[in-house]
């Protein structure tokens, strides 16, 4: 951890905010904290501090973090990590996990937020996570779940992606395979399962342990053979385990 970090905290909620504070100051002695309860005392702090990481209810009494961040993210010269407090965990495990936000659900633990703040330390200079900040603040606005945004790492190269551009995915050992439509195809350094947590509530289902596909672009099932076949005709083995839903999905008796 770096010398002298700085936390803000935004809670409107005095009994939760002097909890954090008495967990960080036990936990994390060297990190300064700057509390603030209202979205507009936040703003003031984060556009004259250097902030490393904040901690954020979702909503207060004037207005919605999201928003305020979407706003504000560009005028900040600093780039900074994130961890979303929310009452709401139906909420939090599909979009917060689909965009790679680390979030703690009320009520809380003292071990649920050092779990939090030590991923958070632990990448607090990855660029690859800013640049996964920025496109979930666009997400988080977004209601079209076909322009949803992924980003993705490679070897070399940072990849951006929306959901409608993924045809499929397929295992390679503890790498994936992001197959698209244009006929591209990214070799991305996480397992199948990691995607099929994340996409599983966005329009992707799983026929096989080493395919996860994207429903829109299934055009048809083979009973006979167990494959589906893609939009691009590809076909594609289904597992018998997950047959009997792929019928189900595509209307068949």
């Amino acid at each position: 951890m770096k010398p002298n970090m700085t936390c803000l905290l935004l809670e409107d909620d005095y009994f939760t905010m002097a909890m954090m504070k008495d967990i960080i100051s036990n936990m994390y002695p060297k990190i300064n904290m700057i509390p603030c309860y209202q979205i507009a005392e936040a703003e003031r702090h984060l556009l004259s501090t250097k902030i490393d990481f904040c901690i954020l209810d979702i909503n207060l009494p004037d207005g919605n973090s999201f928003d305020w961040l979407q706003r504000v993210s560009d005028g900040t010269s600093h780039p900074f990590r994130i961890i979303f407090i929310t009452a709401y965990s139906a909420f939090a495990a599909k979009a917060f996990r689909f965009n790679a936000l680390d979030f703690v659900v009320k009520p809380f633990s003292p071990a649920d937020l050092q779990t939090a703040i030590d991923r958070v330390l632990q990448s607090i200079n990855d660029e690859f996570r800013k640049i996964e900040l920025e496109q979930a603040l666009q997400n988080l606005g977004q209601k079209d779940i076909v322009a949803q945004r992924l980003v993705l790492k490679s070897q070399k190269t940072i990849h951006i992606l929306s959901l409608g551009e993924i045809l499929y995915l397929s295992a390679d050992n503890n790498y994936c395979n992001f197959h698209l439509t244009d006929g591209r195809i990214l070799l991305i350094s996480y397992p199948l399962k990691y995607y099929h947590d994340r996409l599983n509530d966005f329009g992707f289902v799983r026929i096989h342990q080493s395919y996860l596909v994207n429903q829109l672009y299934i055009t048809s099932f083979t009973k006979k053979t167990n494959q589906l076949v893609m939009r691009n005709q590809e076909t594609l083995p289904v597992a018998q385990s997950r047959r009997a839903e792929i019928i189900r999905y595509l209307g068949r008796p």
